[in-house]
């Protein structure tokens, strides 16, 4: 059974009778009724009864034509939405992104340009760490992710490209009194309480941290640990310690918190965005705007 057999067979259902669907659809009437007696004889069922010099509808073919009707308006809506979406007009993209890098730089203003250039393909933004991001992205559970480079960011089956690179500074409460403005010394942040992430939430980050922190003579003193910098940040600001974090942070300090970089410290982080080797059409119109210079 294909759709030509449902068409011409709604058609005679529509205008009642052979001829005139034939004219309707422009096509020799001897092939729509060839057509129509080779669906009856797929269904083993008659759809049309001869009555007078036209055909009306057996029960059967009643509720045949009802269903058939709603095939084709699944199918031509089907056909409508594919299109909008190959042309960039529907559709949806799930991304995942950063909260720490969204509030300003690359990140921001590729989705503003998105937003304008694509009103019509909704993003489902999704907030998670880089290493959960790569996961989801390489699985495909994500079209597309906002990721600081990780060591499970493995070229080839993922594609990235450099947007930014941020450093690490010190976080710590305002009611933390230091001897000198600008630039801390790594004497300055020697033995102070420190709120870390644990390795498994960034382990290449986490072990390029602690080597420069050692290169620097620096054994942090752990109080407290937690998984996200929003959380981090949280408790700086509650005075349960300082921490070492991502210098995006300091776009959107939160209340009670200063930032302090430390001479000599630095843990380069390249911002990226990926997505898969063989982008969809949706997720390749969001790499042409992300890319826009």
């Amino acid at each position: 059974m294909e759709l030509r057999h449902l068409r011409y067979f709604v058609a005679i259902a529509d205008h009642g009778g052979v001829r005139p669907a034939a004219d309707r659809l422009n096509v020799a009437q001897p092939a729509v009724s060839r057509q129509i007696k080779d669906l009856e004889a797929e269904l083993g069922i008659a759809l049309l009864r001869r009555e007078g010099r036209g055909v009306v509808l057996t029960d059967a073919g009643k509720v045949f034509a009802e269903e058939a009707r709603a095939v084709l308006e699944r199918t031509a809506a089907a056909v409508d939405k594919a299109q909008r979406v190959a042309r960039g007009r529907g559709g949806t993209l799930r991304i995942g992104l950063l909260e720490n890098a969204s509030w300003s730089g690359p990140l921001p203003s590729a989705l503003n340009r998105f937003a304008r250039a694509y009103p019509d393909i909704q993003l489902d933004v999704v907030p998670l760490g880089s290493v959960a991001q790569i996961d989801a992205v390489r699985d495909g559970l994500l079209d597309a992710g906002f990721v600081y480079r990780q060591d499970n960011l493995v070229e080839g089956a993922l594609v990235a490209h450099p947007l930014a690179t941020d450093d690490v500074v010190l976080a710590a409460s305002i009611d933390t009194a230091f001897d000198r403005e600008g630039p801390l010394e790594p004497e300055d942040i020697d033995g102070l309480p420190m709120v870390a992430f644990p390795r498994e939430a960034a382990p290449a980050y986490f072990d390029r941290l602690n080597a420069a922190l050692a290169a620097l003579g620096l054994e942090p003193r752990i109080v407290q640990r937690a998984a996200t910098e929003t959380t981090i940040l949280s408790l700086v600001s509650a005075g349960v310690g300082c921490a070492l974090v991502n210098s995006a942070n300091r776009q959107r300090p939160p209340r009670g918190v200063q930032f302090r970089e430390v001479r000599g410290l630095s843990v380069p982080l390249a911002f990226v965005f990926i997505h898969r080797a063989n982008p969809g059409s949706l997720t390749q119109c969001l790499i042409e705007t992300v890319l826009q210079k």
